[in-house]
């Protein structure tokens, strides 16, 4: 018999599936945040790199890796976990990252950037302008997703040449004319330990999972439903896409450290966007506003279509991927215009929550996949970790701390690590039980 013959992805088609997906995760965040950790480091920024490439590169890429090794979306892991696991924890996540918290703060930071481009007087009567712009802004994100099939390549080639085209200017200028040396770090925490630390909270690993369920349905389209070859393009074009931003994480933190010296009190945004002013003057601000707009919205694409793709899938078919998406645009268009500012308080606290559960689930499916009492075990051990925490969150917000300092002795918690003690607790708990329950089971007699 021969061998069989499977689909290959085209280089090209690689490159574009790869180039999307560094555009979906570089979003606000992941564009400032880097920048502020590289002022922060000075002369150790490499060494906060490497920190950070562990927590925020190599964990997020294993969400990719777990979806090709499990052959199924964010809502088959989370349904091979248990239905009832997958409705209340898997719609907590989609929701909170979709519609009802992260793409309205995305909204909000693309209007603050179109707000400083054109110069808008923040004390004027903007309300009405911004209810347009936010109309506008979902209404483009709408025509991107609508059309699970499409992303990859409206987003591929339309939005990622201009987007990387940008980074490549900002990062350049400040290789050529750096503002001055890096300095010594500003905070007393290993460089290593600070870099992992902040790479971990970046919450890339979760949107990896979500993106993974449109990415699939592009590259079934590309592979003609080879699954083999679906899966293993998945891994690899995830793998390169996060090593693309890696390059781009990189190269905004050695901007950062250039300005650890010269701008040792500004942060995010402000910090980011004066230096573009002072590099390329008012072209460079124009650049980096236009930029940051570019970010929320590739970003936003991503979570609204990964939102639709678990309601579609749990729903099995009964609301239509349209239909979702429709839903999707219309909650997060009113929740932007009602002002989110509440609701961030309120919700802040449920990625606390969200968290534990998903590296759980990533990493026993790329790295366990065949331990499945173990997976689920360590799963709702993750997730009860993730609900005290998230309580003890919400406890703060009415004065109490006294949950917080015990939380606090768990080892790890300062690396926000603390759910990893449990976590291992009730996967080698679940996987002894499953060993047993299955031993028992051979030896049963046969009657």
């Amino acid at each position: 018999m021969g061998k069989t013959r499977y689909s290959t992805l085209s280089f090209r088609g690689l490159l574009l599936v790869s180039v999307t997906i560094f555009s979906l995760h570089f979003g606000a965040a992941s564009m400032l945040w880097p920048t502020t950790w590289g002022r922060d480091s000075g002369a150790s920024f490499t060494v906060a790199f490497a920190g950070f490439f562990l927590s925020g590169i190599v964990l997020p890429w294993m969400g990719y890796l777990a979806v090709s090794k499990g052959k199924a979306t964010f809502y088959g892991l989370t349904r091979s976990v248990g239905h009832k696991f997958s409705l209340i924890y898997g719609g907590i996540t989609v929701l909170a990252l979709g519609p009802l918290f992260a793409v309205p703060r995305m909204s909000a930071a693309s209007w603050d950037g179109l707000s400083s481009l054109l110069a808008m007087d923040p004390g004027g009567n903007t309300f009405a302008l911004s209810i347009v712009y936010m109309l506008v802004f979902y209404g483009v994100t709408l025509w991107f997703f609508y059309q699970k099939g499409a992303i990859i390549n409206r987003v591929g080639k339309i939005l990622v040449p201009i987007f990387l085209l940008m980074e490549i200017i900002i990062i350049s200028v400040s290789i050529f004319e750096p503002l001055g040396a890096p300095v010594a770090p500003n905070y007393t925490l290993n460089p290593l330990g600070y870099g992992f630390l902040n790479g971990y909270q970046t919450m890339d690993l979760i949107c990896a999972i979500m993106f993974s369920g449109f990415i699939i349905c592009d590259l079934q389209k590309r592979l003609n439903n080879d699954e083999r070859s679906i899966n293993r393009a998945l891994a690899v074009a995830g793998l390169l896409g996060f090593l693309i931003m890696s390059c781009a994480q990189f190269g905004e933190m050695y901007r950062g450290s250039t300005a650890s010296g010269v701008f040792p009190d500004l942060s995010y945004a402000k910090l980011s966007a004066t230096l573009a002013m002072r590099q390329l003057g008012m072209v460079g601000g124009a650049v980096f506003n236009v930029y940051l707009i570019m970010a929320c919205l590739t970003t936003a694409i991503g979570l609204l279509a990964g939102t639709a793709s678990f309601i579609e899938e749990a729903a099995q078919g009964k609301i239509t991927y349209k239909t979702a998406s429709l839903l999707c645009f219309v909650v997060s268009f009113l929740v932007s215009c009602a002002g989110f500012e509440a609701i961030f308080t309120w919700a802040t606290p449920l990625l606390q929550f969200i968290y534990p559960p998903c590296i759980a689930l990533a990493l026993c499916y790329a790295l366990f996949n065949r331990y499945r009492g173990g997976l689920r075990a360590a799963c709702y051990a993750a997730a009860l970790w993730g609900a005290v925490d998230a309580g003890a969150e919400y406890l703060k917000l009415f004065g109490s701390q006294d949950l917080s300092l015990l939380l606090a002795q768990v080892p790890g918690y300062e690396y926000g690590l603390a759910f990893a003690l449990p976590t291992v607790a009730g996967w080698v708990v679940g996987q002894t039980h499953e060993a047993l329950r299955v031993r028992t089971h051979e030896k049963a007699p046969v009657t």
